[in-house]
């Protein structure tokens, strides 16, 4: 427990001069920029994904409620610190993101000199391994932030230089994320999930798969699954609900429900009190049943993202990623169509093994599927990863420029593609998938259900309100 009270200001930076669809929190914290090329198909894609999909970076939410609960001040602020800000600030924790790290640099410069007697510092997933990039202020947090002031931190004389996280977070000791000062009304996960006011929600950290090789999330969090209860997950989702207003909640598990029996026990929790809430997650197709995924939809589960990635039993183990099968996998599609469940999927141009051939019937596979949603993005070697030790020890990074690692350019010498040749099939996937008659009438059905099931919602409500009317007016004349 700190000793003394300190005034902290949270800072997210919003970059407005990049015309494309960044969200912060993605491909495990490190951001993402989804920039698909400069012709008219791609423009009206990305356009879209901009207004449409808008993320906050939960960490900012457990973070503000882990320093309330130790007695401190906090204000949070998206974009900038205003100049006209007459608080004073003891600390000063901005996201850093490898998709935006030169302006969030400026941005914190502008804050230093703002606030010259205050502790200006880094913390997220990208500066604890690139801290070179941060460098030019008091410190960078190189490990789980939520863990270090709930564990670690004691004194501001703490903050200097690159301060290690002894432990990762216990999910379940976190109180529940504080949205306050988070414009929650800006944020938004459609067409996979229209609900709104919407946010989002970590129930578990750490992947146990062998794409940690690649992949961030398992590099970051590590192997082991650190899962948050039932219990406490509905109450953060109550608590959501009572502060402010949320409809709509996304998990950002890596992989929702891989530890044994919580969805059972989450959905008999959701069941037990009463909640009501439209959800989203990211999962693997086999690690669900047909009955899990029915009683997930009677309790509000209305979109799946999953991570097709390849289609090529070769090419997929080159990367060390485990597929699903492929039988499987459009059976289980299928199946949540039916049901009433949206899938998102998610497929990757560019990876070891890969020719123009292999992607091309990629595409040709994710027309077949024809999920409501496809992301088509380039393989990236991430910092911090094995593929990117072994792609620099190789000399074949084609960039020291790292913004650009944004899984939107190919940024290491490939076998058996060049990077323009890659973002030429990345554009032409894109105008094959969406501008297509058989995507636009499936696009138009859902709409058409998603229409006539807010229907029947609005008519329910209807319904009940009289009902308690009168129940509550049959009540006051009885006590009269």
């Amino acid at each position: 427990m700190p000793s003394k009270r300190y005034r902290f200001a949270l800072v997210s930076v919003v970059n407005d001069h990049k015309k494309m669809a960044m969200n912060k929190d993605l491909s495990g914290g490190v951001g993402t920029a989804d920039d698909y090329g400069g012709s008219v198909a791609t423009n009206i894609v990305r356009f879209i994904k901009s207004k449409s999909i808008s993320l906050p970076v939960i960490s900012f939410a457990y973070l503000q409620s882990v320093l309330k609960q130790l007695g401190h001040l906090v204000q949070y602020f998206e974009g900038e610190i205003p100049a006209h800000q007459s608080a004073e600030f003891d600390v000063v924790l901005i996201y850093g993101t490898i998709v935006d790290y030169k302006y969030e640099n400026i941005v914190a410069q502008k804050i230093a000199q703002q606030y010259p007697k205050a502790k200006v510092g880094f913390f997220g997933p990208f500066p604890g391994v690139k801290p070179e990039l941060f460098s030019n202020f008091n410190f960078i947090l190189k490990g789980e932030a939520e863990a270090y002031f709930m564990e670690q931190f004691k004194e501001l004389s703490e903050l200097e230089g690159i301060v290690t996280v002894h432990k990762l977070t216990d999910l379940d000791s976190l109180p529940s994320p504080d949205l306050s000062g988070l414009p929650v009304e800006n944020y938004g996960y459609a067409p996979a999930l229209n609900a709104r006011p919407f946010a989002t929600l970590k129930s578990s950290m750490g992947c146990p798969y062998s794409c940690s090789y690649y992949c961030t999330y398992g590099e970051f969090q590590g192997p082991k699954i650190r899962q948050r209860s039932a219990g406490k997950v509905v109450d953060d989702i109550v608590n959501y609900q009572k502060g402010w207003g949320i409809k709509g909640i996304l998990f950002r598990d890596p992989v929702f429900g891989l530890k044994n029996q919580f969805i059972t026990e989450f959905c008999d929790e959701l069941e037990r009190r009463k909640v009501k809430i439209k959800w989203a997650m990211e999962t693997r197709l086999d690690v669900l049943s047909e009955e899990l995924i029915i009683r997930m939809h009677q309790l509000g589960l209305r979109n799946i993202n999953i991570g097709i990635e390849t289609n090529d039993p070769e090419i997929a183990k080159a990367s060390k990623r485990v597929l699903v099968k492929e039988d499987l996998q459009l059976k289980m599609i299928r199946f949540c169509e039916k049901v009433g469940v949206k899938i998102s999927a998610f497929y990757i141009f560019g990876l070891e093994g890969d020719t123009e051939k292999s992607v091309n019937s990629l595409v040709d596979y994710a027309m077949k599927l024809n999920t409501h949603l496809t992301r088509f993005a380039i393989s990236t070697p991430y910092p911090g990863t094995g593929f990117y030790d072994q792609v620099k020890r190789e000399g074949r990074l084609l960039t020291d420029d790292l913004e650009k690692y944004s899984q939107f350019n190919l940024v290491y010498k490939h076998d058996g593609l060049d990077p323009k040749q890659v973002r030429k099939l990345l554009q032409r996937a894109v105008r094959r998938y969406y501008f297509r008659p058989r995507y636009m009438l499936m696009n138009f059905k859902w709409r058409v259900r998603e229409l006539i099931e807010l229907g029947v919602e609005f008519s329910i409500k209807l319904y009940k309100f009289p009902s308690s009317r009168y129940k509550k007016r049959s009540s006051q004349r009885s006590i009269l």
